[in-house]
């Protein structure tokens, strides 16, 4: 019983060293992320980097992992999942009253042909160049177009000077090389 023991002690610790061995030689660093989306006619639900990523709330949240340092030629898959039809079915019907915080049978219904309506989507795009950096802002344009900022003096450029209201993401669409008409 005692070799069992340490036989299970032992390749439990090897397991571990070397799980912590591989995340050493990854050289990635933690950074938040940031979803903004210029197109009112879509909903961006989630969008990631090579899996890691956040959510279409808007905020910025922690943490997701880039590498260390940026290299020529680097790639990554850009995925994102987008509500093609915010609040609305592809039948045109629109979400059932809840008068309680319980949901009814119609809701259920409702919400189920909406989710199918979602839309996964994916790239492979080459990884921006960056220095200091400031976390990873996914930027959501019109046509569905992306632009992905790293680098701390890129994301200034682009966000300084900002008007507010509802002139703030049409030019930031502008900035970020966004279209203006769809194919």
């Amino acid at each position: 019983m005692f070799n069992n023991k340490l036989l299970a002690i032992t390749i439990s610790t090897l397991a571990l060293l070397s799980g912590c061995q591989s995340m050493a030689d990854e050289a990635t660093i933690g950074v938040p992320a940031r979803v903004v989306n210029t197109d009112s006619s879509i909903k961006i639900l989630n969008a990631s980097l090579n899996g890691s990523g956040a959510s279409g709330t808007g905020g910025q949240e922690c943490c997701m992992s880039i590498p260390a340092k940026w290299k020529p030629g680097m790639t990554a898959t850009l995925s994102w999942t987008k509500d093609p039809s915010p609040g609305v079915n592809p039948d045109g019907s629109r979400p059932p009253k809840l008068t309680s915080e319980i949901s009814t049978p119609e809701w259920e219904r409702w919400v189920k042909i909406h989710k199918s309506n979602y839309k996964k989507m994916e790239r492979t795009i080459p990884l921006p160049k960056y220095g200091e950096t400031c976390g990873v802002t996914f930027i959501f344009l019109p046509c569905d177009g992306i632009r992905i900022v790293i680098d701390c003096d890129e994301k200034y450029s682009l966000f300084k000077d900002l008007p507010g209201g509802k002139e703030f993401y049409p030019e930031l669409a502008r900035r970020a090389g966004g279209a203006k008409t769809c194919r």
